[in-house]
């Protein structure tokens, strides 16, 4: 009977921990924080929930240091879909890093310029929409719903910067068939429940 009375308070005690970095992720993404301190938050969430997913982002060497590097993969992702990075497409990626609050001599910045210049492995960016989808999953659906698709809107502002000559003569949105597709599936992948 002991044993039973134990249990229940270590079990007690145990959800309360999650609650508590749950709270604490949460009020990070309600507060637009930066993405240092969502990085930080989701880090702690997944070191109680899902330990397995926060040692493979370990082990594809994202520290504290670049987690808000490893939050704009999806972007980095769109930017690479077509083989090649454009100086558009990098340029709109660390714009919209620097006004998630990812400062220019960050080792965050600094892990974005050199995954803009060598492109990252698919497991960096598949483990990367895993992690996110994981971090917004604290969030009410329709909250949820609406992070995702301002993630998938700044995908679309990557894809469509480098534009192509579609866009300039007004004929459609500049966005490639190969970054469409890898645009959907983000977006598909972070709407699944």
């Amino acid at each position: 009977m002991d044993k039973d009375m134990f249990k229940e308070r270590e079990r007690s005690l145990e959800e309360e921990y999650v609650r508590r970095h749950e709270a604490k992720l949460l009020e990070k993404l309600r507060e637009r924080g930066k993405l240092e301190e969502i990085a930080a938050a989701m880090a702690e969430k997944l070191q109680v929930d899902n330990p397995d997913l926060l040692g493979r982002i370990m082990a594809l060497g994202v520290t504290r240091d670049t987690g808000a590097a490893f939050l704009m993969a999806p972007l980095v992702q769109i930017a690479w879909a077509q083989g090649t990075v454009t100086d558009r497409e990098r340029e709109t990626v660390l714009r919209l890093a620097g006004e998630r609050g990812i400062e220019k001599e960050s080792p965050a910045h600094a892990q974005l310029l050199e995954w803009l210049r060598a492109r990252p492995s698919d497991e960096l960016f598949g483990t990367a929409v895993e992690a996110i989808k994981a971090g917004l999953a604290v969030l009410p659906p329709e909250e949820r719903a609406d992070r995702v698709r301002r993630i998938v809107d700044a995908c679309r502002q990557v894809a469509a910067a480098s534009g192509g000559l579609s866009r300039l003569l007004g004929l459609g949105t500049g966005i490639s068939g190969e970054e469409e597709s890898v645009l959907d599936a983000i977006a598909a992948t972070l709407r699944a429940r």
